[in-house]
């Protein structure tokens, strides 16, 4: 029995071990992380979420919206 439960908290441990939930803040280290922009239109090569913070862009405040979903 205790093997059961060992094995079923390991396989449902990654569901619930998100960094961020809805509506939380990203951290300033994660806002200075840099991607490169393959595909669209956007003003340089790479992106950076302090790109969309008006404390760190200059003063120019967004509202950014993250529909990330996967098919698999």
């Amino acid at each position: 029995m205790q093997y059961y439960l060992i094995f079923i908290t390991i396989l449902f441990f990654p569901l619930y071990s998100a960094e961020y939930d809805v509506g939380d803040t990203v951290d300033l280290d994660d806002q200075s992380q840099r991607f490169s922009v393959c595909n669209g239109e956007y003003t340089s090569s790479d992106l950076g979420l302090e790109d969309f913070n008006g404390d760190l862009n200059g003063g120019h405040y967004f509202v950014t919206w993250f529909d990330i979903s996967a098919t698999w």
